[in-house]
């Protein structure tokens, strides 16, 4: 992947920015301030890394409908673990502030937390944003919600740390593109959309298609879909490694669903 273009959601000290420090050091980042700005301009050339699933609010329907949008491929998927910290400008003391910033991701996953701050609730387009406009605020009556790295950062302080409603808290990242990347891994996984008849047992003839075949579903999950009132497509991802399975299961699943899309044959990796 080396000077290869690769997109990313929010500001320069991001979690999806630290995830491409970490995995692709030799790549071109480029940051953008919306999914749907990623998944654009990763359509038209490079690649995009998008924040998929959060392991204590579910999945970011944004950015998985945008990669499904522009007809994205997904080619990798990337785990890391979350630590949320609340941060101020330096000299910043808890009892000072008056409202805490950041994205809405973040203030979901750290609800438990600010439910006990007296505080006004503002969400932004990135955590990282949020705690660099603290520096245009000027004001410790404002803190942000973003990574414990920040501790670098000699402008600001980390009033407290460990903020997640839960310590296990894990972000699925898919690497996305409309050309196959250089990586060496295992494709393992598969991540596809899927949409019944509308007739009773539908659902339940697509899902003995994965039974009869062994494999395993990882996430069933319903989404409306737009422009058609009351009906719905399911987000599906299942193990498999063998294309011809694939291939069996797009057959069966043809005879009994509307449609059946995978969206991507790929590996993971922890970070």
């Amino acid at each position: 992947m080396k000077d290869e273009k690769i997109y990313y959601q929010g500001s320069k000290g991001s979690y999806s920015e630290s995830v491409l420090l970490e995995m692709f050091p030799e790549s071109e980042l480029l940051s953008c301030k919306t999914f749907q700005e990623v998944s654009v301009n990763t359509s038209n050339n490079g690649y995009g890394l998008l924040p998929i699933e959060n392991s204590l609010v579910g999945t970011v329907i944004e950015a998985y409908e945008s990669l499904i949008e522009h007809n994205l491929e997904i080619f990798l998927e990337i785990k890391k673990k979350i630590n949320h910290a609340l941060i101020g400008l330096a000299g910043t003391q808890k009892q000072d502030l008056k409202k805490v910033i950041s994205h809405p991701q973040a203030l979901q996953q750290c609800s438990k937390y600010l439910n006990n701050l007296d505080v006004e609730l503002q969400p932004v387009f990135d955590t990282a944003g949020g705690v660099l406009s603290l520096l245009n605020n000027k004001s410790e009556e404002v803190g942000a919600i973003a990574g414990e790295h920040f501790a670098n950062d000699d402008r600001f302080t980390i009033i407290e740390k460990n903020i997640s409603n839960h310590e296990e808290n894990y972000t699925r990242f898919f690497l996305t593109g409309k050309k196959q990347p250089t990586i060496t891994v295992d494709k393992n996984l598969r991540s596809a959309i899927l949409v019944a008849q509308d007739e009773p047992g539908s659902l339940l003839k697509a899902l003995t298609v994965f039974d009869v075949l062994k494999l395993n579903l990882t996430k069933l999950e319903s989404r409306p879909i737009l422009g058609s009132p009351w009906e719905y497509k399911f987000y599906v991802d299942y193990q498999n490694s063998d294309e011809k399975i694939d291939q069996l299961l797009k057959d069966n699943l043809g005879q009994v669903a509307k449609e059946f899309k995978i969206l991507g044959e790929y590996g993971s990796i922890n970070l």
